[in-house]
């Protein structure tokens, strides 16, 4: 785009420095004339002849400049209309890089903390894998955000998009092909009231509230005026679908 911009403006300068030329030229002859050197009428006739053949020239001249303006004022306008078209390309663009998650986002939402259970004994017949915190209560968190309308989710550093996978590695918790630790900070942009009243909603994230209850699962939640996503640094390589026709 920048190498179309500096062709444009190369075209544009030419055509400036033809037309300040033209003009330059018909200044001289309109404050030069020919007066004739000899009243002999052959010298009468030559002048007359090159006084004639400078006014046909001074015509031309005339005529070239009007050209000139008028395909710089044609240029302009092809140009300011390309300019209003690729700003409109370009913005167009950036609100799809938004909602695609590729661009870092800020704006109101809503802050949520997971974390493993502080509890140091556990009880006898208890699963250990209950007091932490697994990928799928995280994906139960993200889901229901995405529910209450958020526009943008992220765990920790790493953007939440339609190509994040979020899996478990033994009991490491992978996103985007990241390895995360605990504690996780889910954050999500959207209406705060929205966003807080599906969280606390009995209906919603019943197992890890369960757990929250019994096994001391940590689940915190407040709004924030300013929550700030980062943008989404992962691939989006197809290996299957293409283009439709």
């Amino acid at each position: 785009m920048q190498a179309k911009l500096s062709n444009r403006n190369r075209v544009l300068s030419w055509l400036l420095v033809a037309l300040a030329f033209g003009l330059l030229l018909s200044l001289q002859l309109n404050s030069s004339p020919i007066s004739p050197a000899t009243t002999s009428p052959a010298g009468h006739s030559r002048a007359e002849e090159a006084i004639r053949r400078l006014e046909d020239e001074q015509m031309a001249l005339k005529e070239r400049i009007g050209q000139l303006r008028q395909a710089l004022a044609d240029y302009q306008q092809r140009t300011a209309s390309t300019t209003e078209l690729l700003e409109e390309i370009d913005t167009q663009l950036n609100y799809h890089r938004a909602i695609a998650g590729l661009v870092a986002a800020q704006g109101p939402g809503l802050e949520i903390t997971l974390d493993d259970s502080r509890q140091q004994k556990i009880p006898a017949g208890d699963d250990p894998s209950d007091y932490i915190v697994h990928e799928y209560d995280l994906r139960d968190v993200i889901n229901l955000l995405w529910l209450a309308g958020a526009e943008g989710i992220a765990i920790n550093e790493e953007r939440v998009v339609g190509a994040t996978s979020i899996y478990c590695v033994g009991s490491t918790v992978m996103v985007n092909d990241t390895r995360l630790s605990p504690p996780y900070i889910v954050r999500g942009i959207g209406n705060p009231d929205t966003l807080e009243s599906f969280v606390r909603n009995p209906s919603y994230l019943i197992e890890v509230k369960e757990k929250v209850q019994h096994k001391g699962l940590i689940f915190q939640f407040h709004r924030s005026p300013s929550v700030e996503l980062p943008a989404y640094q992962g691939s989006f390589a197809l290996k299957y679908a293409r283009p439709g026709q």
